[in-house]
């Protein structure tokens, strides 16, 4: 029986080790899980790793992964790298069979004052004359051509430089659009501080409805804008003469000044506008290009509204006079004439302006008269300093916060000139011109000299004989009636001029941005790159995602099954209870009856324990390699 029990305890020490080899497996299946997955993998690399037999060969391939993971890792960074700079490339493309709106008009004339009005009121308003003898006898220095200037007039005599400036109803003496009569109602009035004073622009939009845009849908003259205008080119006061500016590049010349631009965008003729000479009919053909840009993150573009006194469409050009404007006002405490106010800029004055130069005047008259005075202009000096340095250091345009509107469109000009109205037609064309009204104009002198030439040999053409047909066609019209005939004719071409403004295509070339680099390429690119040098694709990521799910359930059952603290096992003990793991309770040690221990020849359970010499509790929780090698069994 003693032999008997000693076998039965080997057989339950053999028990013992296998569950804590199971325990082993238990932490194995994580790299059984693995390696499995490993042999399957799509990733060619992974697959010889997991699946060769040497080490060596596993050595090898382990630095190729290593080595193509390294390089898949460079190339996509600069993949990521390159779809975070947002490049955008321009396309064009050309829209047929669709209308054009019709753009915006402002014309201007060349010479700021009317002469016939600045002699009337020359004789009214006492300033004119004190404003022109204070500017005579003082010296301004550097700023003394601007104070002579057209410019330096309005900022000392601002109300009544917008009335000797020219007036639509007076200079436009036809208009026609898209066959149908027009008027100066269907003109909104610009003012041009600097150079041209009063100008205007057909189709402005300013306050008209999105919906009811001037829509074109045919080319042609015909079709366009034309107009017939007076430039009022009057004769100057006996004795008096202007005072030319060799500065000024644009002034002192005859004609007006045009800008086609797209509706409801702040006019600013002197920047993007062409002259049109006076004795010619000019035809300007448009051709419309669109433009369409993209906003953040690929582009800087914006839809918001000019920040001004009136509200505009959003140009870089006008959003950056008024830019300019604000770095005026804050630099010298006033605002410059010469570009558009802000709304802070009402509350100051401009900086050419001269305070009570009336008064100075009085003072003035006290002094003999060929007496000079000198006065600095600070405000005047700073502003021209300013603006100098803005022209030549384009740096501020950084604190602007100016960006290109997203949707803008232009047009492309093509000008033609051709002389007229012919000397044949002149006496008929003032009739209907001026429609009656002719003898309240300065062009009546033209016209009466034309009138009388006509009725002295009107009765010729009323009896057409043989001998009055030969005098008609061989006659020469005296000296004297010749040089009144050329008057007429040279105040006409000196004063009159026709413009048609019309499209020539309405075949629409739209510019539009695009991304260079989208996120369909970037992924096509990282898919590419992956492949390439590791062999992985979406399935493979698949694959990943797979192994993850399974370590995470096999870390999940092996945190359920973990055995208790009190576990004889976990803790390297025996206990003689019945709280043992099912690996001992389906062994052959169930036969073992604990009855028959204490029954079978004084085998009682303290004489067991007295009797295993050397089998201690913990022993039954050892390894067999940690027993001694002397451990009887």
């Amino acid at each position: 029986m003693k032999f008997s029990a000693f076998g039965k305890l080997g057989r339950f020490q053999d028990q013992l080790r296998m569950v804590n080899h199971s325990g082993r497996r238990k932490n194995n299946s994580a790299l059984a899980i693995i390696a499995e997955l490993g042999s399957e993998s799509n990733a060619h690399g992974l697959a010889k790793i997991a699946t060769s037999t040497k080490t060596k060969r596993k050595v090898m391939w382990a630095l190729l992964v290593i080595v193509g993971f390294t390089a898949a890792t460079l190339q996509l960074s600069l993949l990521v790298r390159k779809y975070l700079l947002f490049h955008v490339v321009e396309v064009s493309e050309m829209k047929d069979g669709m209308p054009v709106e019709f753009p915006s008009v402002t014309i201007c004339n060349t010479h700021a004052m009317s002469l016939t009005k600045l002699k009337e009121r020359f004789r009214k308003v006492q300033d004119y004359s004190q404003w022109f003898e204070f500017i005579n006898r003082v010296s301004f220095g550097d700023q003394q051509t601007r104070v002579e200037s057209t410019q330096g007039f309005y900022e000392n005599m601002m109300s009544e430089a917008t009335i000797i400036g020219h007036d639509i109803n007076e200079i436009l003496i036809h208009c026609q659009f898209n066959q149908k009569n027009c008027s100066s109602t269907n003109f909104t009035k610009h003012f041009d501080g600097k150079n041209y004073f009063n100008c205007y622009t057909f189709n402005s939009a300013q306050d008209q409805d999105p919906n009811n845009k001037i829509l074109m849908h045919a080319t042609g003259p015909q079709n366009g804008l034309s107009m017939i205008i007076s430039l009022d080119n009057d004769d100057p006061p006996l004795g008096a003469f202007g005072l030319y500016n060799i500065h000024d590049n644009i002034a002192h010349s005859a004609g007006i000044r045009v800008q086609v631009h797209a509706p409801n965008t702040m006019p600013s003729p002197v920047d993007h506008g062409f002259d049109v000479p006076p004795g010619f009919s000019s035809s300007v053909g448009l051709k419309a290009v669109m433009h369409s840009r993209l906003s953040s993150p690929h582009g800087n573009c914006t839809t918001d509204k000019l920040k001004g006194i009136k509200t505009y469409r959003n140009t870089i050009f006008s959003c950056l006079l008024l830019c300019k404007q604000e770095i005026v006002i804050k630099t010298c405490k006033c605002k410059s004439s010469g570009l558009p106010d802000t709304e802070d800029a009402q509350n100051f004055t401009y900086c050419g302006t001269i305070h009570n130069w009336q008064g100075r005047y009085m003072n003035l008259s006290q002094l003999p008269n060929n007496e000079k005075v000198n006065y600095n202009l600070e405000m005047l000096k700073c502003e021209e300093e300013t603006l100098h340095k803005l022209a030549n250091d384009r740096s501020y345009e950084r604190t602007c916060k100016c960006y290109q509107p997203c949707s803008e469109t232009s047009y492309q000009k093509s000008l033609s000139l051709s002389y007229w109205p012919l000397e044949f037609y002149q006496f008929d064309a003032l009739k209907k011109f001026y429609n009656g009204r002719i003898n309240k104009t300065f062009m009546y002198e033209a016209y009466d000299y034309l009138d009388k030439n006509i009725k002295k040999y009107l009765s010729l053409s009323e009896n057409m004989t043989e001998e009055n047909q030969i005098k008609m066609l061989t006659t020469n019209i005296p000296l004297e009636e010749r040089q009144k005939i050329l008057r007429a004719t040279g105040l006409i071409h000196q004063n009159l001029l026709r413009l048609n403004i019309y499209l020539e295509d309405l075949s629409v070339v739209e510019f539009k941005q695009m991304p260079a680099y989208e996120l369909a390429d970037l992924f096509a690119d990282i898919g590419g790159t992956l492949g390439l040098w590791m062999g992985i694709s979406v399935l493979t990521i698949m694959e990943l995602m797979e192994l993850v799910i399974r370590l995470i359930m096999l870390l999940f059952n092996a945190e359920n099954k973990m055995p208790d603290h009190m576990d004889p096992v976990t803790n390297g003990m025996l206990d003689h209870t019945d709280n043992y793991p099912d690996a001992y309770q389906k062994t052959d040690f169930d036969g073992f009856d604990r009855n028959e221990y204490g029954q079978s020849e004084g085998f009682e359970r303290g004489d067991f324990r007295s009797r295993s010499e050397g089998f201690e509790r913990n022993d039954y929780g050892r390894p067999m390699r940690d027993n001694p090698h002397d451990l009887p069994i």
